[in-house]
C-alpha cells in the first residue's frame, strides 16, 4: 500500500499546483519568481492530469477486487474530485 499512498500524496500535490495554474489564468501573476511559475505550470497543466488518472484508475481496481485500500478517505475524496475538474476543464470546457 505505500507506493499507491506515495502517488495519492503526490497526485495531491499536483492537483493543488492545477487549482493554483487556474487562479494564475484567470488572474494576474502573483508569483513573481519564473522557476517557481514554470513548475508549477508544469506540475499542474501536465503531470497532474495523468498521475490523477493513474491513482483513481488504481483506487477504482482495489474497489473492484475488494482489497482493502489503507488510505485516508480525504485524501480519495479530494484526488476524485479534482479529477472531474481536470476532466471538466480539459475536455468539456474548451469544445
Amino acid at each position: 500500500m505505500k507506493p499507491l499512498l506515495f502517488a495519492s500524496r503526490l497526485a495531491f500535490i499536483c492537483n493543488i499546483c492545477f487549482l493554483l495554474c487556474l487562479v494564475i489564468q484567470r488572474t494576474h501573476n502573483f508569483i513573481p519568481q519564473p522557476d517557481i511559475r514554470q513548475m508549477i505550470v508544469v506540475l499542474g497543466w501536465m503531470v497532474a492530469p495523468i498521475q490523477n488518472l493513474v491513482v483513481n484508475i488504481w483506487y477504482g481496481a482495489l474497489l473492484v477486487a475488494r482489497a482493502p485500500v489503507r488510505l485516508p478517505l480525504w485524501l480519495a475524496l479530494t484526488n476524485l474530485a479534482i479529477l472531474l475538474l481536470q476532466l471538466y476543464f480539459n475536455l468539456i470546457l474548451p469544445a
